[in-house]
C-alpha cells in the first residue's frame, strides 16, 4: 500500500498502464565557433514544431474542456513565442558555445527553479509546466515521439512519473479510470484536471512508477489517498463493495441537487458553492448551486509574471456571471499575501505576513 495525496475523490479498480517517456540526454560539451549558426537553426526548426503541436492540443482541448481549461497552453505559447526566452537561448548558444538542447535546458531550470523557491504551493508546481514545455522543445530538438495518451484501447488506471497538462489534455478520457502520480500536490494541474474531469487520483505517492508492473491490478482510492497493488482477494472485495457504495451515494446525490436546501423544520436556505476559477462554476452548477458565495480572485495573478490586465479581469468575471445565468455571483478582492506571493509583487519580509502586507492591505 502506498499513501500519496488525496487528489480528485472516488475509486477506482482496473488494469495498470504504465506511463513513461523517453528524453533526451542534453549534450554538455561545447561546439566549435562553426556549428554555433547550426545549433540556432535547429533551436528554431524546433521552436516553429512546438508552436505547431501546443496550437493543436490547445484546439482539442478547447473543444473538449471549453476555453478556460485550455488557458494554460495560452500560458505555454507565450513562453515558446517569448523573444527573451529565445534570445536567452541564442546568445547562451553564440556566447558560451554550447549545443541548442543545453542552452534550453539551462534556460528553462533557471526560471523553474526560481519558482521552485518561492514559498507559494501553487507557484511552486508550476515549475512543472515550464519543464513540460521545455522538455517539448528538446524532444522536438532530437525528433524524439512519446507514447500518445490519445490512442488508449482499453480502460486502464495510468500510472506515472507525473502527468503535464499536454499529457492530461491528449489522454482518451473515456478510457481512464483513474490515476497515481510520483509527485504532484493538491493544487497541480494533475490534480486539477483529475478533479474537473471527476477521475479518481492520487498525486505525490513518492515511488509508484518503481512499485507496479504495466498489466497488474491497482486500487485507486481517490478518498483516502492510497494505491494498492495487486490487492489480495479479501482487499478486492472490500473496495469492489466501496466503489459500489460510492457509486449508489452519487445517484442518490444526483437525484437530490436540484431540490431546494431546506431545513429540517421548513426554513429554505440558498446553498451556493465556493470556486477558485472559471473553470469550477461548470460543477458548481452540475452539483445545483444557487449561486456562487465566494469567487476567489487570486487565480488571475497566479501562474503569470505580470499583472492582469482589466480586460482579463472583466472576461473571467463576465463568464462566470453569464454560465450563472443570474443566479447571485461574490467575487471576493484580491487577497494576495501571507502564503500567497507574486513573483512580480515584491513585498517586504514580515514576522508574521499573514497580520502584514496582505489583501485589501496592498
Amino acid at each position: 500500500m502506498l499513501k500519496g495525496v488525496a487528489a480528485s475523490p472516488g475509486i477506482a479498480i482496473g488494469k495498470v498502464f504504465l506511463y513513461t517517456k523517453k528524453f533526451a540526454e542534453i549534450n554538455t560539451q561545447s561546439i566549435d565557433e562553426a556549428m554555433v549558426e547550426d545549433e540556432i537553426a535547429k533551436f528554431e526548426n524546433s521552436i516553429k514544431l512546438t508552436i505547431e503541436q501546443i496550437e493543436k492540443i490547445k484546439e482539442k482541448s478547447e473543444r473538449e474542456f471549453g476555453k478556460d481549461k485550455a488557458a494554460i497552453f495560452e500560458a505555454h505559447l507565450m513562453l515558446v513565442n517569448d523573444s527573451e526566452f529565445h534570445d536567452s537561448v541564442k546568445n547562451m548558444i553564440k556566447n558560451e558555445h554550447v549545443t541548442a538542447d543545453n542552452a534550453v535546458n539551462q534556460v528553462i531550470e533557471q526560471h523553474a527553479s526560481m519558482m521552485e523557491s518561492l514559498d507559494d504551493k501553487y507557484l511552486k508546481e508550476r515549475a512543472v509546466d515550464l519543464r513540460d514545455v521545455g522538455s517539448r522543445i528538446i524532444n522536438n530538438l532530437f525528433r524524439i515521439i512519446n507514447v500518445n495518451l490519445s490512442e488508449l484501447y482499453e480502460k486502464v488506471i495510468i500510472i506515472a512519473k507525473d502527468l503535464t497538462p499536454s499529457d492530461t489534455a491528449t489522454m482518451r478520457k473515456e478510457m481512464v479510470l483513474g490515476f497515481a502520480t510520483d509527485i504532484g500536490g493538491r493544487t497541480s494541474h494533475t490534480a486539477i484536471m483529475a478533479r474537473s474531469l471527476e477521475i479518481p487520483a492520487v498525486v505525490g505517492t513518492g515511488n509508484v512508477t518503481q512499485s507496479v508492473v504495466g498489466g497488474e491490478t491497482a486500487i485507486i482510492d481517490g478518498n483516502e489517498g492510497i494505491v494498492i497493488i495487486n490487492p489480495d482477494d479479501v482487499t478486492l472485495k472490500e473496495y469492489e463493495e466501496k466503489l459500489n457504495k460510492y457509486k449508489m451515494k452519487v445517484e442518490r446525490l444526483k437525484e437530490l441537487k436540484d431540490l431546494p436546501a431546506m431545513t429540517t423544520d421548513g426554513e429554505r436556505s440558498m446553498l451556493a458553492a465556493n470556486i477558485g476559477t472559471p473553470n469550477d462554476v461548470e460543477g458548481a452548477l452540475k452539483n445545483g448551486a444557487e449561486g456562487i458565495g465566494l469567487f476567489r480572485t487570486e487565480f488571475l495573478y497566479m501562474n503569470r509574471n505580470n499583472f492582469p490586465t482589466e480586460e482579463e479581469q472583466f472576461e473571467a468575471y463576465k463568464y462566470v456571471a453569464e454560465k450563472m445565468n443570474g443566479k447571485p455571483v461574490t467575487i471576493r478582492t484580491l487577497d494576495i499575501g501571507g502564503d500567497k506571493k507574486l513573483p512580480y509583487l515584491n513585498m517586504p519580509d514580515e514576522m508574521n505576513p499573514f497580520l502584514g502586507y496582505r489583501a485589501i492591505r496592498l
